[in-house]
This record gives C-alpha cells, structure tokens and sequence, in this order.
C-alpha cells in the first residue's frame, strides 16, 4: 500500500479537527461484526477489552483515502433516516441478525462529516464516501448488504447526503408524535437540548429564543422539523414507513424496496429479535403507546398540535397514497 498501512481488521471510530488537518481515530476489531444497537456499544466494548485501549490510534485523511482506493467496501444498500424514538433501532437490529448484512447504526464519524456544514462540499463529500467505504469492509466475509442508520438529525443533510449517494434507496421512520414527544421528555437526546450540538440547528428562532422555550415545544419544533424535512426530500428513491408497520414491514415493504430478498430462515431470525427490546435486547419487547399517551399532559399536546401534527399528517398522506 506504497508504505501506508493494511487496514484489514481496523475500524475509523472517530474523526478530530476541521478542514484537510482533520484527524481519523482508528480501532482495531479484527473479524468481529456490529450487532450491537449502536456503533458506539460495539465500540465501547472493544476498547474495554485487555489491551484494546493499546491498538487504537490516529493518522491523518490521506489514509482513509488510501484505504478506500486500495479496498473499496460493501456499497450501502439503504440507508434509514428516522424521526428519533420510532422503530429505527427495531429495524437496524433485526437486519444485524443476518450473517450477510453489515449494519452501522448511528456511527459518529459518518454522522460528522455529514452534518460538517462548515466544509466545503466537495471536500466533505469525499471524506463521507471514504468513511462509509471504510466501515462497510466484510467483517466474516459472507456480507453482501450494508445498510447505514444516521442519527435523526442527519435528516436535515438529506439532499447532501442524496447527492454523495444518488442511487442509495432509503427510508424515513416516524411515529405518533406525542409518544415520541413524550419518551423525549423522559429521557432527552441531545439533539433535543438547545445549543448542545453546534454544526446545525433545524430550529428557524435566535438562540436567545430558542433558550426561553419550554423543553415541550423546544423539542417538538425539532420533531415536526424533521418531518417537514422529510416531506421536503421525498422522491422516487425514498420510503415512509410508520411505527404501526414494524416489525412486519421489514421483512416485506423493505425487502422490496431495498431489493433485499430474505429467505424462511432469514425471516425467523428477524422474527427472534423482534420480540425483544430493540435496545435492551436482554429484555422481551413491551408494547408502550399506550402508556406514553396517556403521560401526555396538555403542554405536550398542544405543543405536538402545533409544531408536529401538521407534517406528521402529510407524512401519511404520502405514504397511504404510495
């Protein structure tokens, strides 16, 4: 590889800085897959283990080009954008658990560089293909899909994200919103705290306004955000799956859309992870609509009414009409 290293076996896990000094963390992970319900667990665990730490470090982007040049990964097969808290995580699980699929769910480093708005372009654009290319390598040998699930957010660089991989199909998971509203207010994302990431905002208020909101409509101004942006990027490549569709919509709706065909016993795996907690796979799956409806206060009903409803019921328009 004219003097830079074989990258068999190692994994980006992190990126620093900005512009051409930014920085590429690596880990080494061998053969072991990504099954876990976020790229950040497998990750964690790895470097837990005895001299994990000890094989981990940095080199600059010259060597994630060299690697992308040298061993092209898996193409993505489909990407899934999702609205935060509906499914998203049921589905990159279950598509973990088939030998032939390399599934990186909510990988930071891919999550950077697409939201990295302050790059230009062209330049982003490379180092995002470079990184995808890089962590869909074969980890057994036997993988012929890669799917990609972005963080929610990363729905706001939908267009960007569409012009580095024209002909990647893609879905767009949503929810009733105030079940989503509700488990946000539970336990919040940071996406969903003002201020707590930098690169993009998809609340259209000053910041001094954005800190007097309420944390009901703070974060249901971002729920109905990304729907409108949904809706905003829908095209023939596109696919709009409710909750209520899970978990038989990803052996069948997805299986056609992603041009995925799953076989009787692909199916039956699928069917083992779905009966148990998405992301707390140790526990059976509790159905909690109900229980989230009914913790709905007024404040929260009426912020979903306003900021949410109208782009959640377009999002149904356009799914029942297709």
């Amino acid at each position: 590889m004219s003097g830079l290293q074989n990258r068999t076996g190692w994994v980006p896990i992190a990126v620093r800085g900005n512009g051409p000094g930014l920085q590429v963390r690596w880990s080494w992970m061998g053969g072991e897959r990504f099954t876990d319900p976020f790229f950040d667990t497998t990750i964690q665990a790895v470097q837990d283990r005895p001299f994990g730490g000890l094989f981990t470090h940095e080199t600059s982007l010259s060597e994630l080009e060299a690697w992308f040049t040298e061993s092209p990964g898996l193409y993505p097969s489909g990407f899934i954008f999702h609205m935060s808290r509906c499914g998203s995580t049921l589905v990159s699980q279950m598509l973990a658990a088939l030998d032939e699929t390399v599934v990186i769910s909510e990988a930071l480093p891919i999550d950077r560089l697409a939201c990295a708005v302050r790059i230009p372009e062209p330049d982003r654009m490379n180092w995002l293909r470079w990184m995808v290319s890089a962590l869909g390598q074969k980890r057994s040998g036997r993988e012929t899909k890669y799917f990609i699930k972005f963080d929610a957010r990363c729905i706001a660089m939908l267009p960007f994200i569409r012009r580095a991989f024209p002909s990647v199909p893609w879905i767009f998971l949503y929810r009733n919103p105030e079940e989503v509203l509700v488990a946000h207010l539970r336990e919040t994302a940071a996406a969903f705290v003002p201020g707590v990431i930098g690169d993009i905002t998809v609340v259209d208020a000053p910041m001094e306004e954005i800190h007097k909101m309420s944390g009901e409509e703070y974060a249901a101004r971002v729920l109905g955000r990304y729907c409108e942006l949904a809706v905003q990027g829908l095209d023939e490549l596109g696919m709009l799956v409710n909750y209520t569709q899970l978990p038989e919509a990803v052996g069948k709706a997805l299986s056609r859309h992603f041009k995925t065909p799953f076989s009787p016993e692909d199916l039956a795996r699928m069917e083992a992870v779905a009966i148990r907690d998405a992301k707390r796979p140790r526990r059976k799956f509790a159905p909690d609509s109900e229980s989230k409806r009914q913790d709905a206060t007024d404040s929260v009903r009426e912020a979903v009414d306003r900021w949410v409803i109208p782009h959640y019921l377009e999002l149904e328009r356009l799914r029942t009409r297709s």
